[in-house]
């Protein structure tokens, strides 16, 4: 069992948001003074100390027992922040192996390889905007009043509307959130700046109280990075080894694995609504993989004087690699969740309406797999029921050759030459093609190849 630490470079992310410092979104505010109050009516330079010109004091130092008024600084728009209760992450790993000699020289190794991750860091909204709000002002105002990317906008209102058939969800107010029936005429003019619950704090959106007047919401997405996702890798491993002798050495080692967790890295945005939706191949996760490695001194008679400093001293060795692909990351930045939720990326998926299907590139344009397969026709309002990985990408197959010779000058002195060849027969090898479903025609192609044959010559003198 291992427990494993913050990472360094995570816990610098956050160090200037409140209410330990301040950083804002440069709109409508001076480089002298780029932070205004809610109003918009206040510029300070530095609200989150003393500041020297208002002498108002900032939120460093709030008092004992008092709420901190974010609404006093803004734009805050776009920032992280740590969840309380952080716990260590940790792993458990286990094995199981089994050892058996062949010969005096060879050794075969079969084990069980398992790993659990715990607590694993990942990041997660907490301020993600609200779908059905959007959806309701949508039956209410018709069609282009709400949409993707509308979840930081101004919306108004009049009284007299009549809610649809959801009636209205009002993501925030000064009871929390609330739920206008459905078909109800309004009394009175609703005003929301922002559909996320915490756009703007002081908002009432029943008097337009506390809401900021230019319209600009106190908080876009709320980032919290939070020990809440896990991993599980399990795995049959082979092992084949001969040890050096007669000329020949050799390695042959054999995985078949699999592994699963909700985000590869800390920078995988997590589903907002259900973090469990997230769980889904490893981004790094190959099913199989085969590795051999070999050493071969040729047989040759050995020779003397000149004829032997041509014909002794040849060896060959070479590494050959063959592995299934990795899973390909599907995603879709068109915000058709309507929660517009963006960090490193969105948490949007389109529908996967066919079973997905591979291609070969070389024969349809590039396309590894089917577009067609995806969708986003019906995935108005929600994320769609894609996979966030799914299995996989074009395969590894590589030979890495190498030829040597040794000159012997003196008992003390010698030349190695060798030359060596990657991917010696020159294969094709795609990389992962693109996922990104808003990239229109060059969704599901290829437009990276592995390098192709390199060759490399070299001499070295021993002395």
């Amino acid at each position: 069992m291992f427990y494993n630490p913050i990472e360094q470079l995570v816990l610098e992310q956050f160090s200037a948001e409140p209410p330990f410092g301040g950083s804002t979104f440069p709109f409508n505010t001076l480089l002298n003074e780029p932070f205004l109050d809610q109003s918009g009516g206040f510029s300070y330079p530095n609200p989150f100390g003393l500041d020297s010109l208002s002498g108002v004091n900032g939120i460093l130092n709030p008092k004992r027992g008092q709420p901190v008024d974010w609404g006093m600084f803004r734009p805050n728009t776009l920032f992280g922040q740590f969840q309380p209760n952080m716990r260590s992450q940790y792993s458990a790993q286990y094995n199981l192996t089994i050892e058996r000699q062949l010969a005096n020289d060879m050794k075969l190794q079969v084990s069980y390889v398992g790993s659990q991750g715990h607590r694993l860091l990942a990041t997660h909204d907490i301020n993600y905007g609200n779908p059905q709000t959007c959806l309701d002002i949508i039956d209410i105002l018709g069609d282009g009043s709400c949409g993707p990317y509308f979840s930081d906008s101004a919306f108004f209102i009049p009284a007299g509307s009549v809610t649809g058939p959801n009636g209205l969800h009002l993501p925030y107010g000064p009871n929390g959130p609330t739920l206008i029936p459905a078909n109800t005429t309004l009394a009175n003019d609703i005003t929301l700046v922002g559909l996320r619950r915490y756009s703007s704090p002081q908002c009432d959106p029943m008097t337009a109280i506390g809401c900021p007047g230019d319209g600009i919401p106190v908080f876009s997405s709320i980032f919290a990075q939070d020990t809440i996702a896990n991993s599980a890798y399990n795995s049959l491993q082979g092992f084949l080894e001969k040890r050096f002798a007669h000329g020949l050495q050799f390695t042959a080692a054999y995985t078949w694995s699999k592994s699963f967790d909700q985000a590869s890295s800390f920078e995988g945005i997590l589903n907002p609504i259900d973090p469990k939706r997230s769980r889904s191949l490893s981004a790094f996760d190959a099913r199989h993989r085969i590795v051999l490695s070999y050493y071969w001194e040729l047989p040759v008679h050995k020779y003397s004087g000149a004829k032997g400093q041509v014909l002794n001293g040849w060896a060959l060795s070479g590494i050959t690699t063959f592995q299934t692909g990795f899973p390909i990351r599907i995603t879709t930045l068109d915000d058709q969740e309507l929660m517009y939720s963006f960090d490193f990326e969105l948490p949007g998926e389109p529908d996967l309406v066919t079973p997905f299907r591979t291609m070969k590139p070389q024969s349809n344009g590039n396309y590894f797999f089917d577009p067609s397969s995806f969708s986003e026709d019906n995935t108005f309002g929600r994320i769609g029921n894609s996979p966030r990985t799914i299995c996989c990408g074009p395969h590894i197959g590589q030979t890495d050759f190498a030829i040597l010779k040794t000159f012997k000058i003196s008992e003390v002195q010698r030349v190695d030459f060798r030359a060596e060849f990657f991917n010696i027969f020159n294969h094709t090898q795609f990389f992962n093609p693109d996922g990104n479903f808003s990239d229109g025609p060059q969704f599901g192609q290829v437009n990276q190849v592995r390098d192709p044959r390199l060759m490399q010559l070299a001499l070295k003198f021993f002395f």
